[in-house]
């Protein structure tokens, strides 16, 4: 499964189990109020108030129902929390690696540019591609090689091929959606798996 549809189903199932959790928790409140209107009505009548059975065990079922609720949501809230880490993990990986990449391009460009620098401030001739990659990286250090060029007029000249060749633009996967389509090993929400097995036998003919 993928991490992003990891994710919806277990968005999915957490708001499903509170849904179920807050029912509970109301008939809860209708139990427990229903009870204090029982005890209310003894007082009236001036009968001593014994808690019903019915009442304790409608109680301890649902205060069970609750906890064991619970318990879900924050198993399926860790794993939601899991998912968001590898997500933010490869996101960040790639991010990464496209800024280092960027960064050494970078490095290759300003190499490049300054060993053009040099050749026409030594009076080299060299391709106007080249010029203008320099113009382009940096005015200043292409009008100075250019008036050491006029400097160093006189004397043999070497003409230069292009640094350059054809250039490939690099293209680059976007992290976020590489992200959300990654591969987890995390698999259906407890109670989920019987559901999508029941959808899998329905749909064989």
């Amino acid at each position: 499964m993928k991490i992003g549809e990891a994710q919806k189903v277990y968005r999915q199932q957490i708001g499903l189990l509170r849904g179920q959790k807050s029912d509970f928790v109301k008939q809860r409140e209708e139990n427990r109020k229903k009870m204090e209107e029982a005890r209310k009505k003894s007082e009236e009548q001036g009968v001593t108030f014994e808690l019903s059975e019915a009442y304790l065990e409608r109680e301890k079922e649902l205060q069970e129902k609750i906890d064991e609720l619970s318990g879900q949501i924050n198993k399926n809230e860790k794993t939601l929390d899991d998912l968001i880490e590898q997500e933010v993990g490869i996101f960040n990986s790639m991010v990464a690696e496209q800024q280092g990449d960027a960064m050494r391009e970078y490095g290759e460009e300003m190499a490049k540019c300054l060993e053009i620098a040099r050749r026409i401030s030594r009076g080299d001739r060299v391709p106007a591609q080249d010029e203008k990659k320099l113009m382009d990286f940096n005015m200043d250090i292409y009008k100075m090689a250019k008036e050491m060029a006029a400097i160093n007029m006189e004397g043999e000249h070497k003409e230069w091929d292009s640094l350059w060749g054809e250039e490939e633009k690099k293209e680059y996967d976007d992290p976020y959606e590489a992200s959300q389509n990654a591969e987890t090993n995390v698999g259906m929400p407890e109670g989920m798996e019987a559901e999508a097995a029941a959808g899998t036998e329905g749909n064989i003919e």
